[in-house]
């Protein structure tokens, strides 16, 4: 699988993702994204590195020609210390219902993996998506880390989520939880679709360059 598979061209009204009425975030991403860098005067290959992914996926992201998986989106936002939600959503006005129906969920489609946010983009604590994996495909094509402690849960099908220590296979109805600097991803090996329910939970016992400055020692590996 080559870096596109992390973030293909969208793919739009294929099967039963054409009855969807959510809204389609990637050229909010990409404008957010060029803008957040270049006001904090970082250059593509800055924040690629510290993200874990190639400069050209980057600048094809910030052209709207690419959309990140939900690990790279996180990974994104960590180098430019930011949430994710503020990569994606451009109103400034905090929600006022409880609720996010089906229809108002925020989503990124490309060619191996749809991504819908079923939280609202301002909410400070959680990443809450749901993951449709078409076969054969990841979540990213390697290993990555990003802060934070990742959940999931198997809906549909089965998939495998990746470590550098090992494996483990899912299955409808299972449950996995893990610190989210383990590198890491999940693959759908099989021939059927798979849905999952990921979480990623944010360390905010700190500020963010604190984050920042703890995460860069774990991948040394130098004790926190």
């Amino acid at each position: 699988m080559t870096e596109k598979g992390d973030a293909a061209a969208a793919v739009k009204g294929s099967g039963a993702d054409s009855v969807r009425t959510s809204r389609d975030i990637t050229p909010v991403l990409s404008r957010r994204l060029r803008a957040a860098r270049r006001d904090r005067g970082l250059s593509l290959a800055a924040v690629a590195e510290k993200a874990q992914i190639s400069t050209s996926l980057l600048s094809q992201i910030e052209h709207g020609k690419a959309s990140p998986s939900l690990v790279s989106l996180v990974a994104i936002s960590d180098a430019l210390m930011l949430r994710p939600g503020d990569l994606l959503d451009e109103s400034p006005e905090h929600a006022v219902s409880p609720v996010v129906r089906q229809s108002e969920r925020h989503v990124i489609d490309n060619s191996g993996c749809r991504f819908e946010y079923m939280m609202h983009l301002d909410d400070p604590m959680l990443e809450v998506a749901e993951l449709l994996l078409r076969p054969g495909t990841a979540t990213r094509p390697h290993l990555a880390s990003h802060t934070g402690r990742d959940y999931g849960v198997v809906l549909e099908g089965k998939v495998t989520v990746e470590f550098d220590s090992g494996t483990e296979v899912l299955e409808q109805g299972d449950y996995v939880a893990f610190d989210a600097d383990a590198p890491h991803r999940v693959v759908n090996d099989t021939k059927k679709d798979a849905r999952v329910i990921w979480i990623i939970a944010h360390d905010n016992s700190t500020d963010p360059k604190a984050r920042a400055a703890r995460l860069a020692k774990r991948r040394k590996g130098e004790q926190v």
